[in-house]
């Protein structure tokens, strides 16, 4: 059966490399709707190779100027995110791809998933910031994360047994870097990764660890598993992807290239497998996969999600403000506003401007992410802007 396929971020790093995959397999794949924030000139692109049946950027600005980039008529322009989110509820979709960067993704991610439709999550701050509300869900989720994407291979929709899972770390650039030498690292040494070519934000998130902060809040949702059973491990060639320990000491784990088509492939074929275009990994030829604990003064971003964990069920908005301080943070560095360490001193403030608000429903978590965002943005303008 032909899937029809929703990509949110179709002009980011997952959105293209979600495109590639279905070009791999048109057969049984198709896009259905794509979606930019404002990236026109790509989405043009990406619109007139795939002819997709609807498209949509955020920036209405440019709107005028897509339309005039696309060589055909088979592709209806939404103008409107109501819009959008009533394609999300067609009958005519069957696997949306939630790949947008950061909360932005939250709404369309949630009307998805309340849709009744099949959800492949790239967006882990959706699932940090309405844990509770989208695990209402959790039956129709297909992490894409490589490090979650391995544990739900892994386990099978089983977590009996589990003793602990292990999610995998590079270290990002600043692994051997010496912890006295922070203060001087720049937004350029920042966005070199290792390993992964990712986009901005996330590849930031990876340097100060907050990648794995995330993730570990992530998977206590995925995977109904209490912090105590949630571990990190740094593994600088990123080629296993995370491990599951169970009672009875066995150790199983999913292992390839560090290339985000491979999990991408697996969700969008679940149950079945697809060519992802990537060939298996040689062993042989890596020679050996060395593994060691983090460094809890270098990156105390992994604390945050463990602190965050300890008092989430009394204090659920703990993990939107933890979300926002690092979205601001985040963009303030890339800027240039801000220097590195900057960044964990945002979010370690955070801890202190929470409050007990309702979280009954997603309307509650948008108020609660302004309220916050708010108070942060009054205390950086205090305390830590350097300009």
């Amino acid at each position: 059966m032909l899937k029809n396929i929703a990509i949110l971020g179709s002009t980011g790093s997952i959105g293209k490399s979600t495109l590639e995959v279905i070009a791999l397999n048109e057969k049984i794949l198709k896009v259905f709707c794509i979606s930019a924030n404002k990236n026109f000139t790509l989405l043009a692109n990406q619109i007139n190779i795939f002819k997709p049946k609807y498209a949509y950027i955020e920036h209405k600005i440019h709107t005028e100027s897509l339309k005039k980039l696309i060589e055909h008529d088979k592709t209806i322009i939404l103008d409107s995110e109501d819009n959008l989110l009533e394609i999300l509820s067609s009958d005519e979709l069957n696997i949306v791809v939630s790949s947008m960067s950061g909360s932005s993704g939250l709404k369309s991610t949630y009307h998805a998933l309340a849709s009744k439709k099949i959800v492949l999550l790239a967006n882990k701050e959706s699932m940090v910031m309405a844990g509770k509300l989208m695990s209402k869900f959790i039956n129709n989720i297909i992490p894409i994360d490589s490090e979650h994407n391995s544990i739900f291979q892994v386990i099978q929709g089983s977590t009996h047994h589990i003793e602990k899972i292990s999610l995998t770390a590079s270290g990002g650039p600043f692994r051997n870097y010496p912890y006295n030498e922070f203060s001087k690292i720049t937004k350029e040494m920042a966005l070199k990764h290792p390993n992964w070519v990712m986009g901005e934000k996330i590849t930031i998130d990876s340097a100060t660890m907050m990648n794995k902060c995330l993730e570990i809040i992530e998977a206590h949702y995925l995977f109904e598993l209490p912090k105590e059973k949630i571990d990190v491990i740094i593994h600088p060639e990123s080629i296993i992807h995370s491990l599951v320990e169970y009672s009875d000491g066995s150790t199983l784990c999913q292992l390839s290239e560090p290339d985000m088509k491979i999990p991408i492939s697996y969700a969008l074929g679940y149950p079945e497998r697809l060519t992802s275009g990537r060939a298996p990994i040689n062993l042989t030829s890596i020679g050996k996969l060395t593994f060691q604990k983090p460094d809890y003064k270098k990156f105390p971003s992994l604390r945050y999600a463990y602190q965050t964990l300890e008092y989430i069920e009394n204090q659920e908005t703990l993990a939107i403000m933890l979300n926002a301080a690092n979205e601001i943070a985040v963009d303030l560095f890339l800027q240039n506003r801000i220097n590195f360490l900057d960044i964990y001193k945002i979010i370690e403030s955070s801890f202190e401007k929470t409050e007990n608000l309702p979280m009954d429903n997603i309307n509650d978590i948008f108020n609660v992410d302004f309220l916050y965002r708010k108070k942060l943005n009054e205390y950086i303008k205090k305390s830590v802007l350097i300009d």
